[in-house]
């Protein structure tokens, strides 16, 4: 089983969504509005560093983590590496 971190810029959120409903995901966690610095540049909420992320975080069989991973790669291309876009996954075990 992988845990599959995705963080994207909050305004693609949706997309997100919407591509986990296409794969079937079972479930997830989203946290919203989640501030810091990376490749696009910082995103604090305020004035001066406007935007946020939002991280969505999920845990799938291989086969499904596939599937997603195809999907994240389409959304890269369509909004372009400035709208800021990362995905990560990892092993994981169920403890309970």
């Amino acid at each position: 089983m992988k845990m599959v971190l995705m963080i994207v810029d909050a305004g693609h959120a949706d997309d997100i969504k919407q591509m986990m409903q296409d794969c079937d995901v079972p479930g997830y966690s989203e946290l919203p509005e989640v501030l810091g610095k990376g490749s696009t540049g910082k995103k604090l909420g305020s004035r001066a560093f406007p935007g946020s992320s939002t991280l969505f975080m999920v845990a799938l069989d291989q086969d499904c983590v596939d599937q997603l991973k195809q999907k994240l790669a389409k959304l890269h291309e369509t909004i372009g590496s400035t709208e800021g876009l990362r995905a990560f996954s990892f092993d994981v075990e169920e403890m309970i």
